[in-house]
C-alpha cells in the first residue's frame, strides 16, 4: 500500500487552466483510494477558487470546511456540500469499482481521481472541463462542446465507450453551466478581497553541476495571484528554452511557487539572468546569474597537486638518498616528507575524501582515471 502514496494528487499537478483578468474559475479536486493507507483518507475532496483552495471534505471529518473565515458565514450552503460530498463519495466509489473490473488490476492499492471546473468568463460565456485519472494514467476528458468523454490514450478508447454509456456526460455538462457557476458567484463577494490581493515574487538564482553540463535554477516563490512568467534569457536578449515542463506549485500560506532551470555552457562572453514577470510588479523583475568561480579554483589546485608528485617521484628516482626538499607548487611549499593530514593543512583546498593519498592519485592517473577524478574535484560543495 506503501506504493500509492506518490500517485495521490498526480493528476492535479498538471496544473489548471489559465485564469484570464476578470474571469473565475471553480473547481474540485476528488480522491479515493481502494483500501485503507495510514495518514490517507479513503475519499478526500478539495475545492479551489482562481487556484486557491477554499474549501475540503474528506471520509475522515465527514463534515465541509470552509478554509477561509470570510466563507464560514455561508453555514447552510457548507451544510448542503457536506450532504452533497457524502452522496457524491458513493457514486464516484462505483467508477472506481468499474475501473478496477474492466482493467483487471490486482491487489488493494488503487486510486481513482477526478478534477472538475466551471470557468465564468469577464464577458459572461460559461466554459468548463473534466478529467478522469487512474492510478495516476488520465484515461478521459471531457469535451464540453460535444457532450461526450474522450480518451486520451489508446488503452482507454473502449473504455470511454463503455464510460458514456453507464456515466451519462449530459450531467456534467448539466452541472458545470449550472451549480457549479452559481457557486461561482455565490462565493465571489466573499472571497474578492482575497482574490484581488497581490503578493510580489522573491527570486533566488543558482546553479548545479552534472554529467551533462551546468544547469541554472531560477527559484520564484511567495507570490499571489498564481500566473506567473518566468524565463532564463541570455546576453540580454535571447531566451533559453528549458527541456523540463516547469509547474507552479501552491504553498501551505496561499502563495505559490516555480522553478525554470535551463543547461547551459559558461564562458567569459556569456551573462545570464533570469526574468520574473508578475501583475505585483510594475515591471518585470531581472536576476542576474554570477558564476561561482571557486569550482575553477579546485580543479588548479588539483593539477598543481598532481604536478607535485609526479615532481617528487622524479626526484625520488634520480636520488633515493637525496634530500626531501619541499616542492614549491603556486607560490606555497608541499612538505614532501609529511603526513596527508599534514599536506592537507598546507593546501587551501584539498582534494575530495578518498583521493588526498598521493599514491591513490597516482594509481588513479596510471589507471587513465583521471577524468572521473577531476569530475570528483569539481562537484559543487
Amino acid at each position: 500500500m506503501a506504493g500509492i502514496l506518490p500517485l495521490v494528487f498526480l493528476i492535479f499537478s498538471l496544473g489548471t487552466s489559465v485564469v484570464y483578468s476578470g474571469s473565475h474559475t471553480l473547481h474540485y479536486d476528488v480522491t479515493i483510494v481502494s483500501a485503507p493507507t495510514p495518514g490517507v483518507p479513503r475519499y478526500l475532496v478539495s475545492m479551489y477558487v482562481d487556484g486557491v483552495q477554499y474549501g475540503k471534505y474528506n471520509s475522515d471529518i465527514r463534515h465541509a470546511e470552509a478554509l477561509y473565515p470570510s466563507l464560514r458565514a455561508l453555514s447552510e450552503h457548507i451544510e448542503r456540500q457536506t450532504q452533497y460530498a457524502q452522496e457524491h463519495e458513493m457514486r464516484q466509489r462505483h467508477r472506481l469499482n468499474f475501473l478496477k473490473g474492466y482493467l483487471n488490476t490486482k491487489g488493494n492499492g488503487n486510486i481513482y481521481q477526478r478534477r472538475l471546473a466551471c470557468e465564468l468568463y469577464e464577458d459572461g460565456t460559461i466554459g468548463g472541463y473534466e478529467e478522469i485519472a487512474f492510478d495516476g494514467k488520465e484515461f478521459f476528458s471531457f469535451d464540453k462542446e460535444r457532450v461526450v468523454y474522450v480518451p486520451v490514450t489508446q488503452e482507454a478508447a473502449m473504455l470511454s465507450y463503455l464510460w458514456n454509456i453507464r456515466y451519462d456526460p449530459t450531467d456534467t455538462k448539466i452541472y458545470m453551466e449550472n451549480d457549479c457557476i452559481e457557486h461561482i458567484k455565490l462565493y465571489l463577494p466573499y472571497i474578492s478581497t482575497d482574490l484581488e490581493k497581490k503578493i510580489p515574487p522573491k527570486v533566488k538564482v543558482s546553479s548545479s553541476e552534472s554529467e551533462s553540463g551546468t544547469k541554472l535554477h531560477c527559484r520564484v516563490y511567495g507570490f499571489y495571484p498564481r500566473d506567473v512568467e518566468v524565463k532564463w534569457i541570455k546576453n540580454g536578449r535571447d531566451e533559453i528554452h528549458s527541456e523540463e515542463a516547469a509547474q507552479i506549485l501552491p504553498n501551505p500560506d496561499g502563495t505559490y511557487q516555480i522553478r525554470v532551470s535551463v543547461g547551459v555552457t559558461l564562458d567569459k562572453n556569456s551573462n545570464y539572468s533570469c526574468l520574473v514577470d508578475h501583475s505585483s510588479l510594475e515591471t518585470p523583475m531581472i536576476v542576474n546569474f554570477v558564476p561561482n568561480n571557486g569550482r575553477h579554483l579546485y580543479f588548479i589546485i588539483s593539477a598543481s597537486v598532481i604536478l607535485g608528485i609526479f615532481i617528487y617521484r622524479k626526484r625520488m628516482t634520480k636520488d633515493s638518498q637525496g634530500s626531501h626538499e619541499p616542492v614549491s607548487i603556486g607560490g606555497e611549499s608541499l612538505n614532501t616528507d609529511a603526513h596527508p593530514e599534514a599536506q592537507e593543512e598546507q593546501i587551501t583546498d584539498s582534494p575530495p575524501e578518498g583521493l588526498e593519498n598521493s599514491n591513490e592519485i597516482l594509481r588513479k592517473v596510471e589507471k587513465r582515471d583521471l577524468p572521473f577524478y577531476i569530475k570528483q574535484v569539481l562537484k559543487p560543495q
